[in-house]
């Protein structure tokens, strides 16, 4: 069974209920809503699709609403300016600005002025064009083009090794979240997160609005790196977002960013995702690169927990080939690379850590063995995925709807929803191992591996039980 899990961004290639349909039956695990562009009735109508899809499937979906956050864009220009090595370019910090140069375009950051000084780069539209400031006034900034390439309007702009005081979400970012807890999303990203107080906001604002969804930091720039093991704590997960990380840091460090970053998650028992350009030949193209599939090798070696399309299903000529794709390569490497190598190093510091410590060593003892976990919040589950069991699967049963999604985005967890019959936790054995009989997930004779936290005489206790499915 695959332990990698598969996210997809949904758009116009992918928004019917057919398509939708058959993203979950060739692995679709998660699908991302991107609200950079998409609109609150179009959101809601996919995301009904998404529910009664999941339903028809019989399979547990979790959806991620990715809120646009404070990106610093240009303004509109009459016409794309074809750029060339040497030209000067003014960016106005004030709408109201008279333009001083033939290439003048506004900003939507006002304190573009304030952060940046002469000799810092501007990287804009992910680095095509590459800028270098050479005068820097809290009214404009004037910078001479090293890169040449062409500019339209409304560019995205990154500015490395730069500090900026932007917001950690806009006026749009509170809109669209309050859309996501109306409709109940089960995680947020949240784009451009820098610090570990922008996580707490939104974790406090969905608390507020009792909602259950948890919040990924997508991790895009130099300041979010510096404050790593803060934004990973403070989080539910990581998303690492290639494409702004790439415009933002040397692209050689790239690779071992992404590694540091695998290597924190796994510290702090947090989720990690991997994202862009997975497969983005395949946006037009119907097969991969060989590059694209050691992409994908590498990522399900270092043991995430997701790797992410982006283009590749919400606007590609074939979205339903590359989760067929992803699928296939993954379960391949998973076969050959079992986990277990790389399981998490973090401290002990519960009896809830050391009884999980010890399930998945004795999982790992017995061949073919399967681990049942029955938990009411997914902690336990959760800690079981951290640990990365080399073979066993990892089924968790819990009463809750909220919980289950949130535990299908777990590396090797399959979630599903069981009553649990209370202060009789054998009663409650029986009925999942009757549902994963009917799954023909498991066979008479497995040894089964057992972790609950049920109740005994009214006092919690963390147990492990083995039997024979």
């Amino acid at each position: 069974m695959r332990k990698t899990k598969i996210l997809c961004t949904l758009g116009p290639a992918t928004e019917s209920p057919e398509v939708i349909a058959e993203l979950i039956a060739k692995g679709a695990d998660v699908m991302r809503l991107n609200m950079s562009h998409a609109s609150h009735d179009w959101v809601r109508a996919v995301y009904a699709r998404i529910r009664e899809a999941a339903v028809a499937s019989k399979r547990e979906i979790a959806v991620l609403m990715d809120l646009t956050g404070p990106s610093i864009r240009t303004g509109d220009v009459e016409q794309p300016w074809q750029l060339q090595v040497g030209d000067t370019v003014e960016f106005r910090c004030k709408p109201e600005a008279t333009a001083s140069t033939h290439y003048s375009v506004t900003v939507n950051y006002p304190e573009l002025g304030k952060d940046l000084k002469a000799g810092d780069i501007i990287m804009v539209d992910g680095g095509m064009i590459q800028i270098k400031a050479t005068e820097v006034t809290l009214k404009h900034v004037i910078g001479t083009v090293l890169t040449k390439g062409e500019m339209k309007s409304r560019r995205h702009i990154n500015l490395p090794g730069v500090p900026v005081r932007l917001p950690p979400l806009t006026q749009k970012d509170y809109a669209d979240l309050d859309l996501g807890v109306e409709l109940g999303v089960d995680f947020f990203a949240l784009s451009f997160a820098r610090e570990p107080g922008h996580i707490q906001h939104l974790q406090l604002l969905l608390e507020q609005k009792l909602s259950k969804a948890r919040v990924i930091a997508k991790i895009e720039n130099q300041q979010a790196l510096n404050n790593i093991d803060a934004l990973v704590e403070a989080s539910a997960g990581i998303m690492i977002a290639r494409g702004d990380l790439g415009s933002e840091c040397p692209i050689e460090d790239l690779p071992l960013i992404q590694r540091q970053i695998v290597e924190r998650c796994s510290y702090h028992g947090r989720k990690v995702i991997v994202a862009t350009q997975m497969l983005e030949s395949m946006i037009e193209n119907p097969v991969p690169t060989r590059a694209e599939v050691t992409d994908i090798f590498n990522a399900v070696i270092e043991q995430v927990d997701c790797v992410m399309l982006s283009g590749e299903t919400s606007v590609g000529r074939y979205p339903v080939k590359c989760v067929e794709v992803l699928n296939s390569v993954i379960s391949r490497i998973e076969q050959k690379y079992p986990s277990g190598r790389f399981a998490s190093d973090a401290p002990l510091k519960t009896n809830k850590h050391k009884t999980v410590k010890a399930a998945i060593a004795l999982a790992n003892s017995i061949e073919g063995s399967k681990l049942l976990v029955f938990t009411l919040r997914g902690v336990m589950a959760h800690l079981l995925a951290h640990q990365r069991p080399e073979f066993a699967p990892i089924f968790a049963f819990t009463p809750k709807l909220h919980v289950s999604r949130t535990l299908v985005t777990a590396r090797g967890v399959h979630p599903f929803v069981l009553e649990f019959t209370e202060g009789q936790p054998e009663n409650s054995i029986r009925h999942a191992l009757d549902l994963l009989r009917r799954e023909n997930l498991i066979k008479p004779g497995d040894p089964l591996v057992i972790l609950s936290d049920a109740l005994y005489d009214g006092i919690n206790v963390d147990a492990i039980l083995l039997r024979e499915a």
